[in-house]
């Protein structure tokens, strides 16, 4: 096993972290209703490096608006998060996406950056409901279930 420092991922290392199967520690059910509000939060564990994720998804009341995202335990950091019709972003570097956006791990300088992309390079859809959306985050970060329900 690979040790790789969170604090410290280049971009090759991030592509190889989003691409890695990662596994639920324990039976996760993620059974979305229709309406209200929506949290879940579940323990994952990257079978290649070993790394352990938090999944967190959220949905308050208003329906079209969610996040999603994968981040690791040992330092709080975002790997991968998903924004609904959210705010816009400010980017460090001047750029700005709309509310519909995703955030990938970036080391800028000496700090690691929010950076968020617009989804036109992404698998994801604006108008998607929320289970759609936790499916396709799910494949995306190639996170797999064994024997749980979606």
């Amino acid at each position: 096993m690979n040790i790789i420092d969170t604090n410290n991922l280049s971009d090759s290392a991030v592509k190889e972290l989003i691409q890695e199967l990662k596994n639920f520690l324990k039976p996760t059910t993620i059974d979305i209703p229709q309406l209200g509000k929506y949290k879940k939060e579940a323990s994952l564990v990257g079978k290649r490096h070993g790394i352990e994720y938090k999944f967190h998804v959220y949905r308050g009341n208003i329906q079209v608006k969610y996040s999603i995202h994968l981040r690791f335990v040992k330092n709080d950091v975002h790997l991968v998060r998903l924004c609904i019709n959210g705010t816009k972003h400010h980017n460090e570097d001047g750029t700005v996406v709309g509310k519909n956006h995703i955030h990938i791990y970036k080391k800028h300088n000496d700090h690691i950056e929010s950076y968020a992309y617009d989804l036109k390079q992404f698998p994801f859809d604006e108008s998607s409901e929320l289970s759609e959306g936790v499916e396709k985050f799910l494949s995306y970060v190639n996170i797999r279930e064994r024997d749980e329900k979606i």
